[in-house]
């Protein structure tokens, strides 16, 4: 995006030429393209649209047309539902979203999609909001996972709901209830034990011994099965308290740790089945009625149940048995079991292995073997490729001398229990699996903040061995000064229940301290109760540098400003006290000489800050272009030290020079090699007291110059010499401020000497110990051709008017007082001028008078001055009149316009007084001045 922007045609975006656009602007815009985020920045009336290379996604087919267009125009379809947002950001008030949805025009269709998104006001040169900035990131996918999760959570619960069996989860030491389903509701006769203990759930319920079991449990880990466990349920007020006979299994729940967190209850209510048993042992005096109430209890049993005789031949099984089996044929033996097919399904080594006869309860039974009890896969007669999941339980029938005499089994088709179970940790398997494919550190623990769980991307991150940081481990990882504040901010979070935020630098796998965004939140239950908190932990460090650097550049533009106002204050001060004598009309001949030197002189100075500013900016965009010849070092420095003689001689300073034998060739631009070395003695001379020392020192290798600049003035530190060739940076100022300048001299030093392909280094001991800058340029090993700029020829000449000793000069300026001050010099040059301080009257006087020479100012009022360059060439008799720009734009930019609106010349104001008499001098004399521009 970087190379597209600079490509790319600003004529026809409300921003303008990238040149043109304000330091606010540029620095957020870099900061923008070097961000990995998706990032745009919306700026001006139009709120024209910039954006870096991640921003390209969400922007798809809107690419590269979108660049420089308003936002609205580019995102017109949701319109409606940005703009009070961003109204609100350019109001001054940040905004923040989290997994705002937004209809989006994608690939020739309309769809939702989701982003997590920020636009923070940007403040443009006048202080005021001129644009936002938004960082955003797309999370449709994390938010359709998410939609995707609940919906198969939901089926999951409905499944667990429906059961028939009944189910319920009890968490932590004092088993609080998690879940119940309504069959356990039912069982336990009352709908409100979601959140309470189980000892809370039924009146009595301690003194039946289940607590004591689920302690056992709990503390062993070990499941418990129970039949036929007899409990006592309380009824509504006035009703007598029911017995209830229940299978039970206590099965324990553990966490990643190993550690049993909580149980799974699921039983089924054989009350009935009890009660039937209790009644066929009262019954043994009647065979008949035995018989009658046995066949009762299996035609009622909801479990298949098969009585068979001691060679485990059926003597009687129960419709539910036909309906589980379907239409089995009647085995004669334990042999004719082969018949069935069964698998075992228990999650042993023998898991999948196919029953053999005698594996099989019922034939178990039949050896002496007490209340098998098997978990059963099998395949229903008449029904190929169906499977079932049974409990497959049996128990040997024994006559009054405890000889066994047959057995009988009950079989309960568990199916649907399995599913769910198996649903249930195919979900646990999926969240885990989306929490490490996030690219977010994600983390859990317990509602006392026990961390117990981190995903992938945690151990990825630190680099710390698995199950490291369980605990309390994870606070070691944090930087030793944010762990109090760390700590402080999860005690309150843990104690009020308020969300957990905070920014804190993390230990990474490479041992650096990075910024981290931290952030949790609380899990609640139906009753408000804190079960679970989640928490991620988002990797901020580019952001958190790029605002500190936001920071230091906005302190070193003010410290800029107020070093620019007070170097423009100093020479403005002696111009408007000369102003002022020279309104008295008090002052004799010698007087007026000297305020004509004290004006020219302070001009000067002006114009010098003025150079150093466009030098800078030239330097910074790479608008430099250097005119290369082969320069003897020698006469660069003696060129550099005639510059700075005066402020030497000023301060009575000592400058050694130490310059190697022979020629020190190198090919460069002369003037701004001079520049170089004129700026760092400069420096080196406003730093070291008077009476000082200066060392200059010239020495050559083979391929390389190099020139050393030593002083024993006032020194740098170790802070100041690393960002001492940063824009606007100075070492301390004194309180008249006669020491510094702009803080604009070393940057552009560095970027001139870059250009020819050599480098530089700053050394200083420590303040009061002086300071060293060493220059590094290639030496050329010997005299190349000279391929030096282009002569001109009279080929080139300009058509002037004839040669006269006074011409006709028309000078235009919408400011009164220096068209007419630059009038009165061109007139006492004696030359015929005309003032005009309006386009229009400017044309009315060229058509009249002709002039032979035009002064233009560029911004005129209601015409700029191209355009009445253009207009004043169409005058007839006006085609070869000499057009000149006196201007404060003196650009590139600026100077290409003018020649391409006509003018022939160019100069920029301040004019020199000298170069435009020399100027009219030639032109008088009908010759092109080679000089067009200051």
């Amino acid at each position: 995006m970087q190379t597209q922007m600079r490509a790319h045609d600003w004529s026809t975006s409300g921003l303008g030429s990238p040149a043109s656009w304000p330091q606010s602007l540029k620095t957020v815009a870099g900061l923008m393209l070097h961000c990995r985020t998706p990032v745009f920045l919306a700026w001006g009336p139009e709120l024209s649209l910039l954006y870096n290379d991640a921003y390209l996604d969400i922007l798809g087919e809107r690419h590269p047309a979108a660049l420089g267009r308003p936002l609205y125009e580019v995102w017109a379809e949701i319109r409606a539902e940005i703009e009070p947002l961003v109204n609100q950001a350019l109001s001054g008030e940040p905004v923040y979203f989290e997994d705002a949805v937004f209809t989006l025009r994608r690939k020739g269709a309309d769809e939702q999609a989701w982003f997590s998104f920020s636009y923070a006001p940007v403040d443009g040169p006048d202080g005021t909001v001129a644009g936002l900035y938004c960082n955003l990131t797309e999370t449709t996918a994390k938010v359709l996972a998410e939609k995707n999760r609940q919906a198969e959570t939901r089926r999951l619960y409905s499944l667990f709901e429906q059961a028939p069996s009944f189910m319920a989860v009890v968490h932590g030491s004092s088993h609080v209830y998690e879940l119940a389903n309504s069959a356990y509701l039912r069982l336990a006769g009352r709908q409100d034990l979601v959140g309470k203990t189980f000892r809370e759930a039924v009146q009595g319920i301690e003194d039946q011994g289940y607590v004591a079991l689920l302690d056992q449990v709990y503390a062993t880990g070990q499941p418990f099965i129970g039949n036929r466990m007899p409990v006592i349920i309380s009824q509504p007020a006035g009703e007598p308290l029911e017995q209830h006979f229940v299978d039970f299994i206590f099965q324990p729940i553990t966490g990643p740790d190993g550690i049993v967190n909580g149980i799974f209850i699921e039983g089924n209510d054989v009350t009935e089945h009890v009660r039937t048993e209790d009644a066929l042992r009262e019954s043994k005096r009647s065979a008949l009625e035995t018989a009658q109430q046995l066949n009762a209890l299996l035609q009622a049993a909801p479990v298949a149940i098969v009585m068979a005789d001691m060679h485990g031949k059926p003597l009687r099984f129960n419709p539910a048995s036909r309906q589980l089996w379907g239409d089995h044929p009647a085995s004669e033996s334990i042999a004719g079991y082969a018949e069935r097919k069964g698998w075992w399904a228990d999650g042993s080594a023998r898991h999948g292995r196919q029953l053999e006869a005698h594996e099989w309860a019922l034939a178990r039974a039949l050896q002496g073997e007490e209340a098998p009890r098997d978990t059963v896969e099998i395949e229903p007669f008449g029904e190929p490729g169906v499977r079932r999941t049974i409990l497959n339980c049996g128990a040997p029938v024994r006559n009054i001398d405890g000889e066994i005499i047959g057995s009988v089994i009950a079989q309960m088709d568990i199916s649907d229990r399995v599913k769910v179970e198996a649903a249930l940790r195919e979900t646990v398997t999926q969240y885990r699996t989306i929490a490490n494919a996030i690219p977010q550190i994600v983390w859990a623990t317990r509602p006392d903040g026990y961390h117990d769980y981190f995903n992938q991307q945690w151990y990825d991150y630190t680099g710390v061995p698995k199950d490291s940081t369980v605990g309390e481990g994870w606070k070691k990882l944090f930087y030793l000064e944010d762990q109090l504040q760390a700590a402080k901010n999860w005690r309150h979070s843990l104690a009020t229940g308020e969300p957990y935020e905070i920014e804190y630098r993390l230990r990474h796998h490479s041992g650096q301290y990075r910024w981290n965004l931290g952030r949790a939140l609380p899990i609640r239950n139906e009753q408000g109760a804190i079960v679970r908190w989640m928490g991620t932990c988002t990797d901020i460090h580019e952001q958190k540098l790029a605002q500190e650097a936001l920071l230091q550049a906005d302190r070193l533009k003010d410290e800029f400003l107020a070093m620019l106002a007070h170097e423009l204050r100093n020479p403005l001060a002696p111009i408007a006290t000369a102003a002022h004598l020279l309104s008295t009309g008090t002052l004799d001949p010698e007087g007026l000489s000297r305020l004509s030197e004290v004006i020219s002189r302070q001009t000067r100075h002006m114009t010098r800050l003025i150079d150093d500013l466009l030098d800078v900016s030239r330097v910074t965009w790479g608008q430099v272009t250097l005119d290369k010849n082969p320069l003897d070092m020698k006469s660069l420095v003696t060129e550099a030290v005639e510059q700075v003689r005066p402020l030497l001689q000023a301060k009575a300073q000592h400058l050694d020079i130490q310059l190697s034998p022979g020629r020190s060739l190198v090919s460069g631009d002369r003037m701004r090699l001079v520049q170089v070395l004129a700026n760092v003695l400069n420096n080196a001379v406003k730093y070291t007291p008077d009476g000082g020392r200066i060392t200059l020192r010239v020495v050559e290798d083979d391929s390389h110059l190099t020139v050393c600049v030593r002083d024993n003035g006032i020194g740098m530190s170790r802070e100041l010499l690393a960002i001492a060739f940063e824009l606007f940076t100075q070492g301390e100022r004194t309180s008249d401020r006669t020491q510094g300048g702009l803080g604009i001299g070393l940057a552009l030093v560095q970027s001139l000497v870059h250009l020819h392909g050599g480098t530089v280094r700053l050394h200083s001991e420590g303040a009061g110990l002086g300071s060293e800058l060493t220059m590094v340029l290639p030496r050329l090993p010997r005299l190349p051709q000279d391929d030096g700029p282009r002569r001109f020829d009279a080929g080139d000449a300009l058509a002037l008017p004839p040669a006269r000793e006074s011409l006709r000069v028309m000078v235009v300026d919408d400011n009164v007082d220096a068209a007419r001050l630059l009038g009165m010099f061109v007139e006492l040059l004696g030359h015929e001028v005309f003032v005009q301080f309006h386009p229009a009257s400017a044309i009315e006087c060229a058509h009249q008078v002709q002039p032979d020479i035009c002064l233009l100012d560029i911004g005129l009022p209601d015409m700029d001055g191209y355009t009445l360059a253009r207009q004043l060439h169409r005058i007839p008799g006006m085609e070869n009149t000499v057009l000149a720009a006196v201007t404060g734009y003196s650009q590139p930019r600026d100077k290409q316009a003018a020649f391409a609106a006509g003018f022939n010349f160019h100069f920029a104001k301040p004019i020199s007084a000298q170069q435009l008499e020399s100027w009219l001098a030639d032109v008088t004399r009908g010759r092109e001045s080679l000089s067009t521009s200051p």
